[in-house]
């Protein structure tokens, strides 16, 4: 009798602290269910975009942009009056701190294109947003608790009309550049081109993975003119580390993966 006089005292006891932990669990943030993919080089153009399918699902594409300084470019396929959510960002390393990569829209119902650095399908408008007057850009934090980002442009932007449309993403001042980009709000399976993506991530977001980041692209040199030192230290493609090491194994599996195709949401 006395031992359970015990029990139902400590029970009382305890039933407070439960009941406050129960409560802090309940309103802890859930980490953010996304599709995340990994772009190593192979979507420079809108020939060879990222074909993505439902603009509202939330995604995030992580690039970087070795030499020479090409585009990334990501394919969405929209109906007109469809809000498209999209965020451009950088981890937050050092070297970048001054880099201010520019985004742009490009389809259907946008504006004539002025002077791009890139050739813009036949037909098609664009609509662009260079970063170049953010000062102090937001720090924003994941995936990943080492994950740390600065956040230079977010819009939510009214299609203008159906059909293809592409984001450009790409380096103004030709430099070696980390960059993501995110896009909708929808919570999906967390899936990916790559089989470790928060490590990656992470690994993304680390200045020992890529110790040139910010270095200028050499020039294209003239026919017949001898390679400089420069030049040479700048042309073997991507910047050295954890992400340019495995590019050459994970191309050819990741582009078949990122073939498939998911039915719209209704």
């Amino acid at each position: 009798m006395v031992n359970a006089r015990r029990r139902m005292a400590l029970l009382r006891r305890l039933a407070p602290l439960a009941m406050t932990l129960a409560a802090l669990l309940a309103s802890a943030p859930r980490a953010h269910a996304r599709e995340i993919f990994f772009d190593y080089g192979s979507h420079t153009g809108a020939d060879d975009a990222l074909e993505l399918v439902d603009i509202a699902l939330s995604r995030i594409v992580y690039s970087e942009l070795g030499c020479p300084s090409d585009p990334v470019w990501l394919k969405l396929v929209a109906t007109e009056g469809e809000a498209l959510f999209v965020q451009l960002g950088m981890p937050l390393i050092e070297a970048l701190r001054r880099m201010r990569p520019s985004l742009a829209l490009v389809g259907p119902g946008l504006p004539r294109p002025g002077r791009l650095p890139f050739e813009v399908p036949a037909g098609l408008g664009a609509q662009v947003f260079a970063t170049g007057g953010v000062r102090e850009p937001r720090v924003v934090r994941g995936p990943g608790a080492a994950a740390r980002s600065w956040l230079l442009l977010e819009r939510r932007i009214v299609l203008p009309a159906t059909g293809s449309y592409y984001l450009v993403a790409w380096s103004p001042e030709k430099r070696r550049v980390r960059l993501w980009i995110a896009l909708g709000e929808v919570e999906t399976e967390e899936i990916s081109n790559v089989d470790d993506p928060e490590e990656r991530a992470t690994a993304f977001h680390q200045p020992w993975t890529a110790p040139d980041l910010s270095a200028p692209c050499a020039p294209a040199r003239p026919p017949g003119r001898a390679p400089s030192a420069t030049s040479c230290a700048h042309a073997a493609g991507p910047a050295g580390g954890a992400l340019p090491a495995t590019a050459a194994g994970l191309a050819a599996p990741a582009a078949r993966r990122l073939r498939r195709r998911r039915a719209p949401r209704r």
